[in-house]
C-alpha cells in the first residue's frame, strides 16, 4: 500500500487508516525497537516501545494533516527516537556505569581478545550477508525467529502470511541458509 493510499484511507476513516498503517509498518517498527533495545530491554519493553511509537506517529499525523513526503522515513525517525528514549531510561535503571575513582575498577574484566573479537565480527557479517541473500520475506522470518526469538504465529502476523506458510518458509530457508553458509566456509561446530 502506498503512502497516498494510506493518507487517503486515514482521511476517510481514521480508525481504518490507523489499522492499515499499523499493519503496513508494524514489522519495520518492531525491528527498529528490538534492535535499539537489544541487551537492555525485555520483549515486553519492546512491545511497549512499539505501542508508544505508533501512538506518537498517530499524534503527529493528526496534528499535521498534510504530511507530505516519505511516511516510512517519518515513522522510522519516530521509532528510533522513541527506542533511544526507552534505551536511556532502561539503561539508567541498570546502573551499569562505573566511576574511575571506584575501588572496583581494578576488578573489571580485561581478558578481551581482540583477534577473537575481530574474527567473530567477520563471522557475523558473513552470516548476515547469507541471510540477506535469502530475500524477503525469508530473511525477515529467519531474523525474527532466531534473533528475536519470536514464535511462528507472531512472525506470520508481521509478514502477512499464514502460520503454516511461515513454518514451511522457515524450513526451506534453513536448508538454503545451511548451503550458503557451507559455500562461504562456515560449518557446524565440530565439523570441518
Amino acid at each position: 500500500m502506498t503512502d497516498k493510499e494510506l493518507s487517503r484511507m486515514m482521511e476517510q476513516s481514521a480508525e481504518e487508516g490507523r489499522r492499515a498503517l499499523f499493519d503496513e509498518y508494524c514489522g519495520y517498527v518492531y525491528a527498529i525497537c528490538a534492535n535499539k533495545l537489544k541487551g537492555c530491554g525485555s520483549p515486553e519493553d519492546t512491545d511497549e516501545c512499539l505501542s508508544d511509537t505508533f501512538a506518537a506517529v498517530f499524534r503527529y499525523l493528526e496534528s499535521h494533516k498534510a504530511a507530505d513526503g516519505d511516511l516510512k522515513g517519518l515513522i522510522g525517525t519516530i521509532a528510533k527516537r522513541t527506542a533511544v528514549s526507552y534505551f536511556r531510561r532502561l539503561s539508567a535503571k541498570k546502573d551499569t556505569t562505573v566511576s574511575m575513582e571506584s575501588e572496583t575498577v581494578g576488578e573489571l574484566s580485561s581478558d578481551i581478545r581482540v583477534d577473537e573479537s575481530a574474527e567473530l565480527s567477520a563471522l557475523r557479517e558473513t552470516v548476515l550477508d547469507c541471510i540477506k541473500s535469502l530475500g524477503e520475506p525469508d530473511s525477515s522470518i529467519i531474523v525474527y525467529f532466531y534473533y528475536y526469538g519470536m514464535k511462528t504465529r507472531q512472525i506470520a502476523a508481521l509478514v502477512g502470511l499464514s502460520d503454516i506458510a511461515v513454518q514451511k518458509r522457515l524450513s526451506r530457508s534453513r536448508k538454503k541458509l545451511r548451503e550458503l553458509l557451507s559455500a562461504a566456509g562456515i560449518t557446524e561446530e565440530g565439523s570441518q
